[in-house]
């Protein structure tokens, strides 16, 4: 399974040789088909793709990681926080 991942990773990867005009380095889509191989390095979790924002998200840790040219970016620190932290206690929320 994991070559059948690397081949995918990389068929995506090699498909956006010739630059569309107008089109945003890095913006190409995560192949759908990459998601029953992918989870969280962290929780070993499933992800969830956001189209909107090319991000695969850990709904449960509250982290997204990019995709970049439609290869997912997953290392911890590269992923950005989603969710905001619960208030301290004894604060006041307005």
């Amino acid at each position: 399974m994991l070559r059948f991942a690397t081949a995918v990773l990389r068929r995506a990867a090699s498909s956006g040789q010739g630059q569309e005009p107008g089109k945003v380095p890095g913006s190409e889509r995560l192949d759908p088909s990459l998601l029953r191989f992918l989870v969280c390095p962290l929780s070993k979790r499933p992800l969830r793709y956001d189209e909107a924002t090319n991000e695969l998200v850990n709904e449960e840790l509250g982290i997204a990681y990019p995709v970049i040219d439609g290869i997912p970016n997953m290392i911890p620190e590269a992923a950005r926080t989603t969710q905001k932290k619960p208030p301290a206690e004894g604060s006041e929320q307005p």
